[in-house]
């Protein structure tokens, strides 16, 4: 694989950078987590409206969820632990 990218400085922080293979590392938690947010906004009651119930995602964090979910799965394939995982998935079935 390819040179760890370390974002400190600024000029190895690019989407260059970021999409070299092993130049970025995937967090799988972060990803569900995301999914997770982005499932109880859409379903929640007070979807928009401007008072929320204690456990409520404002909308206003919706475009920040579905960018998190977008980079996060990019992450996942470009780091190369998709195919991880899909080897995990057929092994598991034989």
């Amino acid at each position: 694989m390819g040179r760890k990218y370390d974002p400190t400085p600024l000029e190895d922080f690019s989407m260059w950078a970021c999409f070299q293979k092993g130049g970025i590392q995937s967090n799988p938690q972060a990803l569900k987590d995301l999914v997770y947010d982005w499932i109880q906004i859409v379903t929640q009651k007070t979807a928009g409206q401007a008072r929320l119930k204690n456990k409520d995602l404002s909308w206003d964090n919706l475009e920040r969820i579905k960018m998190g979910i977008l980079v996060e799965a990019t992450c996942l394939v470009v780091s190369g632990d998709i195919d991880k995982l899909i080897a995990e998935e057929k092994e598991s079935k034989k």
